[in-house]
């Protein structure tokens, strides 16, 4: 008799085929089939379940579903040794009732046990078992007619694929992971398209999340393939919708969705967020997530208790048999004591994972063993083991085909290789097509705090690494166009979608027009979460006689690496100018470097470095006397505080001179002023150097021939002579922020201490000119303005220029729609968050309730960088004035593109803009030093030559305080006013 499932209705119509000979047909032997409609029994083999009685079939096929309920709810747990024994049982039962379906089952979910446990050899294994059985128990199910168990393997066959996706990736084997994905999604469509007539509801995904498995898969194949900021917004849509569902599936791949943007946000740098996301996990991966979170804690400073947690959680690991996760407790515990100086225990512990990882045959873990092995070794100075665990990593990753693999290994390769004493022009050719790629790579992030982070970690290392390289081997060229490369950041550009409306109110969130920019509402209210992209360098040119050096190697890291090359036409990295000027940029990487030339000797170069010790003393002494206040102190002791410390700014002024003007420049400055006419010193600064007063420091007479003790500057000097006294000085901006064309001449614009709702005029956002009327100076000198012709907005005394509530950001978009010569802004400058300078941010009189891109604070929402760069303002006008506190503090970001830089990008030629906070004339009762400023720079914007006027007042201010110096007379007021000139500098184009 026939016992268990239903007899198929219909005999065979075809010859039984050879390979079926002995096969089940899930629920009865194919023999007892044949017997059933009068067939030749001969031909197939006799099971165990012919034998049962109708009883004990159903028995045992209860207990088979308890089993592999059991079996799910313990893997669920991550009980992995528990979900081995409960499928190990069921794989017996199947047997027993010849029952294909459940040992298809019990293997594919082993497969994916085996494989969330880091056991990639036996995941493997039970994945192609799958398969390899799949297409003869299709074969006997079809010809014997059992359709609804067919169905039923078939859900097995897309769990055992979704394993193979997973280790194809893992392995970058990613065409033929792209492969069974797409093979997944052709099969979903043909089930969808037969309908549930032929195939059980729970094949025809009706809740969507099979797609968005797959989706999570490709999220993954995404990163593999180097696209990170891809994957970080896809995971984000794909949670989106997992939001909207509920029950333990969804729940699964909600946890599986926020571990990869755990991953992400890590790598990315943003590390709360990344906590956030792994703490949402530890009710149910507590054990693992425990490991992620132990960094933090060592990163915080506590290493003991770092190195406790994560042995505890190798522990709880352990004993679930998630020996996967054990090798990545061991490892990372590995990394935290070779952090730690214990090379010896490192080394061990690293050794632990290895023996798990060659077990699971984890190749990926294999070559993180290596990297890891080699760095201990090369601690010891066992440079030939170092050696041959780095190349063994390098060809590993050459195999996978990852380039991000093949990029970090050289890295360890070349970090080995210098610390050895390898021969550097080989160490060269490797290293430097790795660093130009590492540091392009960072473009692709659309997170600016993920761009931050890849730089300090992965390109700022490697550009350390290859400028002490240049410097041993005598390449100034080389050294000054990677500076010069460095230095040409880009600008932020929008997402693709529609433009921030600042006229109007807030559109729908429907609407979204084609456009580069974005919909205000689509903005959110924190920068970090919006689409801007950092546009990479363009291509540049060195000089008109001479091409960057630089192209043949990126021309090699494009190759090597993948890496993109930007398809725009050469820009010029020089200005076009009669007069003699001197660029001097700098960058840090590790020490910082320096490179000088002039614009009529473009290709003779000096390169310098600036030893991070001497960078850092010159910080301390610049820090002291600035008003900027430090954490925890209050704006008027920070004031109090820099009007002491400016008492002696001599010794300030030649510290800085001493510190970060090498003895070439200074003696080509004194020589070009002897010539009659001051030359033109611009600067662009580092982010360690972007408060430097560049006119006020010293020039020295001599160097020393040892490191001076404090008070001991005196002796490199025979004067007091400047910067100022010899140059005009302003600053250079990025080569590679694309710029609209200015707008039209017309009346100047006014926003001057604009009232801020919410906010008293005494209070932190309070009034930065304090009480004006008729015969204060700066109203007399708006008064003289008006007088001479309209001035925008519109006012009938000077008086009503001041103060304004209207002053918000839909007033500006109206005033720059029409032609104006210059604008002047006076008022509150800050950076609303501390991560990226697209939120610097003006504040005008916008209350909480206009749209922007930053968190209001209190009834006011701050104008930001953010939002006049992707706005649909019209141009800048060709001369800007931002007074107010560090608005020139773009330069001291990693990603310097804030307030100065945004006007800059939409047509601003020249930006008079201050280094740090102004203190406001409440400081000096009696004088108005902030009036002065307004006035000075106003009149400057005005006339032929604004970076010489305005370098010509503060040597009429230096004057004065070398005459007597008084608080209402120090440089704290006027010296941090600088020039951000790129009138003459012919880059005005739209990338």
């Amino acid at each position: 008799m026939l016992v268990g499932m239903p007899p198929p209705l219909h005999p065979p119509d075809r010859p039984v085929p050879d390979e079926l000979t002995g096969a089940s047909s899930h629920g009865y032997n194919c023999r007892c089939v044949a017997e059933h409609f009068g067939l030749d029994p001969a031909s197939y083999g006799e099971l165990p379940a012919c034998s049962l009685t109708e009883a004990e079939y159903q028995r045992l096929l209860g207990e088979a579903v308890e089993v592999q309920q059991e079996a799910k709810r313990l893997a669920a747990a991550r009980d992995i040794a528990g979900a081995h024994r409960a499928y190990s049982r069921l794989r017996q039962l199947a047997q027993r009732l010849d029952r294909s379906d459940f040992e298809l089952a019990a293997v594919s979910d082993l497969a994916g046990v085996c494989y969330s446990a880091g056991d990639l050899r036996n995941a493997r294994q039970c994945a192609e078992a799958v398969l390899a059985a799949f297409p003869m128990s299709a074969k006997a199910a079809v010809h014997f007619g059992q359709y609804a168990e067919l169905r039923m393997i078939e859900g097995s066959r897309e769990v055992a694929d979704r394993v193979l996706i997973s280790l194809f990736t893992e392995e970058g084997d990613l065409a033929r992971a792209r492969e069974l994905i797409a093979g997944q999604r052709h099969r979903a469509a043909l089930r969808k398209a037969a309908g549930p007539e032929q195939y059980p509801p729970e094949l025809l995904d009706p809740h969507g999340t099979d797609e968005l498995e797959l989706r999570i898969f490709e999220v993954r194949v995404q990163v593999a393939a180097g696209d990170p900021a891809g994957a970080l917004t896809a995971l984000e849509k794909i949670l989106g919708a997992l939001d909207a569902g509920d029950g333990d599936r969804v729940a699964s791949l909600r946890a599986m969705a926020q571990a990869e943007r755990a991953r992400l946000r890590r790598a990315g740098g943003q590390d709360a967020d990344a906590r956030a996301d792994l703490v949402r996990l530890t009710a149910d991966h507590a054990a693992k997530y425990a490991i992620d979170l132990a960094a933090d804690r060592a990163s915080a400073g506590d290493f003991p208790g770092a190195v406790a947690a994560i042995v505890a959680a190798r522990d709880e690991l352990a004993a679930a048999g998630a020996t996967g996760d054990v090798a990545e407790a061991s490892h990372a515990l590995g990394t935290l004591l070779l952090l730690g100086g214990d090379v010896r225990q490192a080394r061990d512990q690293f050794e632990h994972a290895g023996k798990i990882r060659t077990a699971h045959d984890d190749r990926p873990g294999l070559r993180r063993l290596d990297v890891a092995l080699a760095r201990c070794a090369a601690a010891e100075g066992d440079w030939a083991t170092a050696e041959e665990h780095a190349t063994r990593a390098r060809e590993s990753a050459r195999a996978s085909g990852e380039w991000l693999e093949c990029l970090h290994t050289d890295f360890v390769a070349a970090t080995i290789g210098y610390a050895r004493g390898d021969d550097l022009r080989a160490l060269l050719d490797l290293l430097l097509p790795l660093a130009l790629a590492a540091a392009d790579y960072r473009f692709e992030f659309s997170s600016p705090r993920a761009r931050t982070a890849w730089a300090r970690d992965v390109a700022g290392p490697a550009t350390e690494l290859l400028m002490a390289v240049l410097a041993r081997l005598r390449e100034p060229r080389l050294a000054a166009e990677l500076v010069e490369r460095t230095c040409a950041v880009g600008a932020y550009t929008g997402g693709g979608a529609a433009p921030v409306e600042l006229t109007g109110t807030v559109p729908a969130l429907e609407v979204a027009p084609a456009s580069d920019r974005l919909p205000l509402a689509a903005l959110g209210t924190v920068t970090s979460s919006l689409p801007l992209r950092l546009a990479p360098p363009p291509a540049l040119r060195w000089s008109p006689d001479s091409p960057m050096e630089l192209d043949r190697w990126l021309d090699v890291a494009a190759e090597r690496y993948r890496s993109a090359r930007p398809e725009t036409p050469a820009v010029c990295t020089w200005p076009v100018t009669e007069r003699e000027t001197f660029l001097l940029r700098y960058a840090d990487a590790g020490h910082t470097y320096l490179t000088w030339r002039t614009a009529g000797d473009l290709d003779t170069v000096h390169t310098h470095p600036v030893d991070a010790a001497l960078v850092a003393t010159a910080r301390e002494y610049l820090d002291a006397a600035s008003p900027t206040p430090h954490e925890g102190e209050s704006v008027p002791d920070a004031v109090g505080r820099a009007l002491a410390a400016f008492a002696g700014e001599q010794r300030l002024a030649r510290v800085l001179g001493l510190n970060l003007l090498p003895a070439d420049l200074v003696a080509r400055l004194r020589e070009a002023a002897a010539g009659g006419r001051r030359p033109l010193l611009r600067v662009q600064p580092s982010p360690s150097l972007a408060a430097v007063p560049w006119g006020l420091v010293a020039l020295p007479d001599r160097r020393p021939d040892r490191a001076l003790d404090p008070g001991e500057e005196g002796r490199c000097f025979d004067s007091d002579e400047r910067v100022l006294d010899v140059a005009d000085v302003s600053l250079l901006a990025p080569i590679g922020i694309p710029r609209r064309p200015p707008a039209p001449p017309g009346p100047p614009v006014y926003l001057l201490d604009p009232r801020i709702p919410g906010q008293s005029a005494f209070g932190e956002l309070g009034s930065v000119l304090g009480k004006q009327d008729a015969a204060s100076p700066l109203i007399r000198h708006l008064d003289a303005r008006l007088a001479d012709g309209p001035v925008r907005p519109s006012a009938a005394r000077g008086l009503d220029l001041v103060r304004r509530t209207d002053t918000d950001r839909r007033l500006l978009a109206r005033l720059l729609a029409e032609p104006c010569s210059r604008l002047v802004f006076v008022g509150h400058v800050s950076r609303v968050r501390d991560d990226h300078g697209a939120q610097t941010a003006l504040h005008l009189s916008c209350a909480a309730e206009l749209p922007g891109t930053a968190e209001p604070i209190g009834a006011h929402r701050p104008f930001t960088a953010a939002d006049l760069a992707l706005s649909e303002v019209d141009a800048m006008p060709a001369r800007v004035a931002l007074i107010g506190c560090a608005s020139a503090s773009d330069f001291g970001l990693a990603e310097p593109f804030g307030v100065l830089l945004a006007a800059v990008a939409a047509g601003a030629r020249l930006v008079a803009a201050t280094v740090w906070a102004l203190p406001t004339s409440a400081a000096v009762p009696g004088a108005d030093p902030m009036a002065e400023l307004v006035i000075a720079v106003d009149t400057a914007l005005a006339g032929d030559d604004p970076v010489a006027e305005i370098c010509a007042w503060q040597r009429s201010r230096l004057a004065r305080w070398r005459e007597r110096a008084e608080p209402a007379r120090s440089p704290v007021f006027w010296a941090a006013l600088t020039c951000l000139d790129a009138s003459d500098d012919g880059q005005t184009w739209v990338r």
